[in-house]
């Protein structure tokens, strides 16, 4: 094929693959997310604080942790809440995928019509609706894709071009800090490394690594934090596929396996020390260094909960930095057929989770409908696993238009902008009440009343009954 049919070829693959990554968003009834029902339950409490229909509760300037929010917000008055989270879900993945495309290309140093899109392609679609799409983490996803975005037009550009795309990253701010810290630590590192000679950047490695160990030294030393061995596991990425139990070992050893063999070729072909002198190996290893060394969840003074997942949302970041390391690898037949297989079997895998999920969530929704409207509801976290997590949060979107999740945990962490006066009626103000509903510890109190309990039942706890509670009971204890 000539370089005008490679050309062409290219640009089909854009809009292509923009319509496959999109289709999970409106494959099922509901897009299933944990966190999602909570970011569209709060935009709806906006909408009422706004009406003056929402006593006790404000709405708090905040200069970040915000833009997805406010997407949502503006959607859900002008097209409803359904659309509303189909539209917001989509851009921001959008923005996620092209970024990480964007990112591995440039950094892979390929041209346009050389591009490895079948095995980039498939990365980056498992990879945008892995661990933290399906964990609700929308405003760290959607800065952490602004900032891919930034770092691919910083690398290799002029001073000029790096000035010209700093607004990304006040976008990205707006949405999460925490990718925008990562990005220029990382853009720091593109441009100390392009600098210097490839036999002199382990020491630039070294220098990297010291400021990792001192950061969580810093952190470990002012705030009170978690860390866990653990977080060992998390160094590839490929974590972010291993979602709703067991049955998705299998296409995450199949994901582990390719990258080892395309690791090996690389290997191979460059020879072991030639590889760990190039920038994506090392941006890789300071990815990987700061999934293990960062604690997990930190209290910071400002926040009424830790800032959590920490090592979990690292690791989207080593995953994109795997793909970048393994992107100029040629794939033959069988890798592409491997790849492919395990995409389309990870996918499946989701799209049977969601259709159950959406079932359940159908039951609770009827459930929380025969209550009458207004009223103050509660339901259990009986683990902390990605399905318990999704069900548990899905009584914040049945509630919407008709009742009040009264243990929503924004209002209370003090990391979103709607905020909680103490007795408001609406959401329970203070972490520790909102824990202990979680648990199902929590001593109902006479200003609670009336507070309806809703719960899984049946043989097979597939099923959702309610109760109204008393005072002095203990939510999670059965009628």
């Amino acid at each position: 094929m000539n370089l005008s049919g490679q050309k062409h070829r290219g640009w089909i693959a854009i809009p292509l693959f923009s319509v496959v990554l999109l289709i999970p968003c409106f494959w099922q009834s509901r897009i299933q997310s944990a966190d999602l029902s909570s970011h569209v339950y709060n935009a709806w409490l906006a909408s009422l604080i706004q009406q003056g229909a929402a006593p006790g509760l404000w709405i708090a300037p905040q200069s970040n942790n915000v833009l997805f929010d406010l997407m949502l917000d503006w959607l859900f008055a002008h097209v409803g809440s359904d659309l509303a989270q189909r539209l917001a879900v989509s851009l921001s993945v959008l923005i996620f995928g092209w970024g990480a495309i964007f990112f591995i290309f440039r950094l892979a140093d390929q041209r346009p019509a050389s591009r490895n899109w079948w095995f980039a392609a498939p990365c980056v679609a498992m990879l945008a609706y892995g661990f933290i799409f399906y964990l609700g983490l929308f405003d760290f996803y959607l800065s952490m894709g602004l900032c891919l975005w930034y770092l691919a037009i910083f690398y290799g550009g002029s001073w000029r071009v790096r000035a010209m795309a700093a607004p990304i990253l006040i976008a990205a701010w707006i949405a999460h800090p925490m990718p925008v810290a990562w990005a220029l630590g990382m853009a720091a590192y593109v441009a100390a490394a392009n600098r210097i000679l490839p036999g002199r950047r382990p020491t630039l490695v070294i220098i990297g690594l010291a400021v990792l160990a001192a950061t969580r030294y810093v952190l470990i030393y002012r705030y009170s934090c978690s860390w866990s061995l653990d977080q060992l596991t998390f160094i590839t990425g490929a974590n972010q596929i291993a979602l709703f139990g067991l049955k998705y070992v299998l296409p995450f050893a199949g994901l582990l396996l390719l990258w080892a063999v395309s690791l090996h070729h690389l290997i191979k072909r460059l020879g072991l020390v030639q590889l760990v002198s190039t920038i994506p190996f090392q941006l890789w290893l300071l990815n990987a260094a700061a999934v293990l060394l960062i604690p997990d969840r930190v209290q910071f003074p400002q926040f009424g909960r830790p800032l959590g997942y920490i090592a979990e949302r690292l690791s989207l970041a080593a995953a994109v930095m795997m793909c970048t390391l393994l992107a100029p690898v040629p794939t033959t037949r069988l890798t592409r057929a491997a790849l492919l297989s395990v995409a389309l079997l990870f996918f499946a895998l989701l799209y049977t989770d969601g259709g159950e999920l959406n079932r359940m969530e159908d039951q609770l929704k009827v459930v929380v409908d025969r209550l009458p409207p207004g009223q103050r509801v509660i339901t259990a976290l009986p683990s902390q696993s990605l399905l318990s997590l999704c069900l548990y949060h899905a009584l914040d979107r049945a509630c919407i238009g008709h009742c009040f999740s009264y243990a929503n945990y924004e209002p209370s962490s003090r990391q979103f902008r709607i905020r909680a006066q103490s007795d408001n009626g609406i959401v329970l103000h203070d972490t520790a009440d909102v824990d202990a509903v979680a648990y199902g510890k929590y001593v109902v109190r006479p200003r609670d009343l009336p507070l309806y309990a809703v719960y899984r039942c049946g043989a097979d706890l597939r099923e959702f009954c309610s109760r109204p509670l008393r005072a002095g009971e203990v939510s999670g204890k059965p009628d």
